[in-house]
């Protein structure tokens, strides 16, 4: 009685493990995540490793397909700081950063730029040393960096992206609501537990 007991305690154990696994495996989170680079007078689409040059702009988008905490971390070779300073929950709206109206200039202080989009249906506790203090050291994010993107690696074969609509509106921080073309062409991205989108630039001194 008592092997039999613990047999069925075992199984539904398992039962319970797989119908939570399958469960994350079909309801990834996911993006659509975009950053427009203006160089000159020529506007482009970043791709996770380009080469930028000093004085170019660029511009984050994000739109989560759910309800979401999005962390937007920008990093050289000395140190990484949180750009959006609080979690932020967006539902049906375009996070555009620094604004529609406004740009992040490269300095060309450092020879690597780089830009990491975390969006979580929870809020993440890796990253609460970036919320209250802003900024960490360089070796501490990576680390942080790594693990979280671990976490939300997928198997992809044989996954196919389905579109989702950009619903509502394209809303920048410290500007009003408006529309932008460029978000309409955004990339999905997904995550199986966590979503870690990576720009890596390699800044070209001129």
């Amino acid at each position: 009685m008592k092997l039999r007991k613990i047999l069925s305690i075992f199984i539904l154990s398992v039962f319970g493990f797989c119908a939570y696994a399958a469960s994350a495996g079909e309801n990834p989170v996911r993006a659509k995540i975009g950053i427009q680079i203006r160089s000159g007078g020529a506007v482009e689409k970043a791709k996770s490793r380009d080469t930028i040059g000093t004085g170019d702009l660029l511009r984050i988008y994000v739109h989560p397909e759910a309800n979401a905490y999005v962390y937007v971390v920008h990093s050289d070779l000395a140190e990484a700081t949180l750009l959006n300073m609080v979690e932020q929950k967006i539902q049906s709206s375009t996070l555009v950063m620094p604004s529609l109206l406004d740009y992040y200039q490269v300095d060309g202080k450092s020879s690597q730029e780089t830009f990491t989009i975390i969006c979580s249906p929870v809020a993440l506790s890796q990253m609460a040393g970036l919320v209250k203090n802003g900024k960490l050291p360089y070796d501490q994010w990576v680390k942080i960096e790594t693990g979280l993107a671990q976490k939300g690696k997928m198997d992809l074969s044989g996954n196919t992206e389905k579109p989702f609509a950009l619903a509502g509106n394209v809303r920048g921080m410290g500007s009003s609501d408006s529309s932008d073309p460029f978000a309409g062409g955004l990339q999905i991205f997904s995550g199986k537990e966590v979503l870690v989108k990576k720009y890596e630039f390699a800044v070209k001194k001129q």
